[in-house]
């Protein structure tokens, strides 16, 4: 998840900014400790264009805790830079979740379309695939694999492409597993989640076919990916 792999950087830089105002223990800590959490669901809750305001006001209250105790001056700038710290790293976090839940809700309402048009199911665009795979690699988890199937009629075969592609459709687990044809193939990509679970879809793949009297003269090709870029055969 590219976007996302700082997300760990800045959870621990306001984990370790708190953290460091408890240890050095500035001038007037525990205020800068109370506004670090006071802060907490406005940074969270506030327009992106409020947050240069509020540290506009710290800023304010910082110099003016100064000026009471001009000989802590040094150490009130310190707390100021931490708190700041802090509320800059929670703010990147806020914003990079949300960023993950309005994507995660653009797929989502994007797969829906692979469900229905005109009131049968269809396969996605190549580009709508695309990016539907890009998001099933980012999300899925270390011990999951991703497998590509390319699915291909042999030549001189009577199969159509789109015949498979109905077939295909009709077999896959809707919620997870994308299907798309390009070049007179038909891709699928199949999230693994139990083990050895291509064998059952590639079965009712056939089924499918051979309740349609089509003999199974179609070639079946599995690569297992990790990234869009290995994904040649249907991006080339």
């Amino acid at each position: 998840m590219n976007e996302f792999k700082f997300l760990p950087f800045f959870i621990c830089t306001a984990l370790f900014s708190v953290i460091a105002l408890l240890y050095f223990r500035g001038p007037f800590y525990e205020y800068a400790v109370a506004a670090a959490f006071v802060s907490v669901p406005f940074i969270l809750l506030l327009p992106r264009k409020w947050l240069s305001a509020l540290l506009f006001l710290i800023l304010i209250a910082a110099i003016g805790t100064a000026f009471q105790a001009p000989a802590a001056s040094l150490g009130s700038v310190g707390n100021y830079f931490l708190l700041s710290v802090f509320q800059c790293s929670l703010w990147a976090v806020s914003e990079q979740v949300k960023l993950l839940e309005e994507e995660t809700v653009r797929l989502e309402e994007q797969r829906l379309s692979l469900l229905q048009k005109d009131g049968e199911l269809r396969a996605l665009e190549l580009q709508e695939f695309v990016e539907q795979a890009l998001w099933m690699l980012k999300t899925g988890k270390r011990r999951e694999r991703a497998w590509l199937m390319e699915v291909t009629p042999f030549v001189n075969c009577p199969i159509k492409t789109s015949e498979l592609e109905k077939a295909a459709l009709q077999s896959i687990v809707r919620e997870r597993d994308l299907v798309t044809s390009r070049k007179g193939a038909v891709y699928v990509l199949v999230k693994e989640t139990e083990e050895d679970s291509i064998q059952p879809l590639l079965k009712r793949i056939e089924q499918v076919m051979g309740a349609k009297s089509e003999p199974a003269s179609y070639e079946v090709k599995k690569t297992a990916i990790t990234t869009v870029g290995e994904m040649g055969s249907l991006l080339s």
